[in-house]
């Protein structure tokens, strides 16, 4: 039977609801500042009148930048971000952890063995320009149980025991 979801989890989605909102709402109205700016510099140019809409194109791009960082979609991919000379595809892996009380059961990619918890490793194959994750491009996962992530770290193999595996684990030994 499901578990209800507590009134934390409740409040955590409702909070990243609002804010994923005002983000938008920062977004959009720095867009509109920026358009209306842009339009008073042409036509205030070589006046003494351009100092307002310099001040509004000011304000929008700060809107634009607040509602950026407001955003939590905007807010994750910044923390995904890698050095600023990167642009095109970048394969990335990320490692972390599974607890008991994240309640899914998953196969081990190595011994196929269900459990809660144990080692995952995210692949991610990404757009990004400037470090900055445009958009994902593939995202996979493999979830690995607690006996067989130990033997990777010691550098025992669980798997199967043919011929090269018996050779492949005899060298890791003696190294």
């Amino acid at each position: 039977m499901p578990s209800k979801p507590s009134s934390i989890d409740l409040a955590d989605a409702a909070s990243e609801l609002m804010k994923g909102v005002a983000g938008w709402l920062l977004i959009g109205l720095g867009v509109a500042g920026l358009l209306s700016g842009t339009g008073g510099i042409v036509q205030q140019a070589g006046t003494a009148d351009i100092i307002a809409p310099v001040l509004v194109v000011g304000f929008a791009i700060l809107f634009i930048i607040s509602g950026v960082l407001v955003n939590p979609r905007f807010r994750r991919r910044l923390d995904r971000r890698h050095r600023p000379s990167r642009f095109g595809r970048v394969k990335t892996a990320e490692n972390r952890t599974r607890s008991a009380t994240e309640g899914k059961r998953e196969p081990c990619v190595v011994c196929g063995s269900r459990s809660k918890e144990g080692p995952v490793r995210r692949y991610r194959q990404e757009y990004v320009v400037a470090g900055v994750p445009l958009w994902t491009i593939s995202e996979k996962h493999n979830f690995y149980c607690p006996d067989c992530a130990l033997a990777e770290l010691s550098g025992y193999s669980t798997g199967s025991t043919d011929e090269s595996d018996t050779a492949k684990r005899t060298i890791t030994e003696t190294e």
